[in-house]
């Protein structure tokens, strides 16, 4: 049994679509999975088609103060807006044999707790397997995340990042960085804690938080995204550090 999957043993096994409180939601569409709450919402699928067209990184969605939904640019072959991998020196490992369990841990009216299940696949020849806790707070624009990389290994390198979709405006903070998108109107930052590099890569339009993990200790980031500028997005952030 993985350690997060101890946390609640009344954990609600999910179908179809859940229940929803204060806003939230997490449901299963075909091979789609989504959660959300009043202002932002994340996607990734559960698996590859035949010809690994589907992307297992996190696209994601905003509502602005004018009400409008905002969808940002789809990334189909690195994290989007938020996931995780193995980082090697042949790139990211990405987990290609998908998605093999979804929970509902908790819900209230304040949060939301979801866990994501990522079937074993193997980085360097070693069989590696994922569990993902994501916390999504009521009217926040903030996504807790933390994972659980288990596997015979010592360490793991393990990078999250975020897309620059070709124009995005980087700048470095502490232990990650805001990318404000002009197109969209739109800012978002990433933040590990004890993050031990942080880089961007130009030519594949990547902004990287990485750190070198033990089997099964727990990796902290925090994802947001909003139309309020980055100050109001690093103050919301600060709320649930």
């Amino acid at each position: 049994m993985k350690k997060i999957l101890s946390l609640l043993t009344t954990a609600l096994l999910l179908i179809g679509c859940s229940p929803s409180k204060g806003g939230f939601e997490m449901k299963q569409i075909k091979d789609e999975i989504s959660w959300k709450n009043s202002l932002i919402q994340f996607r990734t699928h559960t698996d590859l088609d035949e010809e690994g067209g589907h992307y297992l990184g996190f696209d994601a969605s905003l509502k602005k103060e004018d009400g409008k939904t905002i969808h940002m640019p789809l990334d189909a072959y690195g994290p989007g807006y938020g996931a995780s991998f193995p980082l090697g020196t042949l790139g990211l490992y990405k987990p290609d044999k998908g998605i093999g369990t979804t929970e509902i841990l908790s819900m209230t009216d304040e949060k939301m707790v979801i866990h994501i299940g990522y079937n074993q696949w193997t980085v360097v020849d070693v069989p590696v397997v994922l569990d993902k806790q994501i916390t999504l707070f009521r009217d926040s624009p903030i996504m807790s995340v933390i994972d659980y990389y288990t596997g015979h290994f010592d360490l793991l390198n393990v990078a999250a990042g975020l897309t620059t979709a070709t124009e995005g405006e980087v700048s470095k903070i502490e232990n990650g960085f805001v990318i404000e998108y002009p197109t969209y109107g739109i800012t978002a930052v990433i933040v590990m804690t004890g993050a031990e590099q942080a880089s961007t890569d130009e030519t594949s339009g990547y902004a990287f938080v990485k750190k070198a993990v033990a089997d099964n200790e727990p990796l902290r980031y925090y994802v947001g995204l909003s139309d309020k500028g980055k100050e109001y997005l690093l103050d919301e952030l600060t709320k649930i550090l």
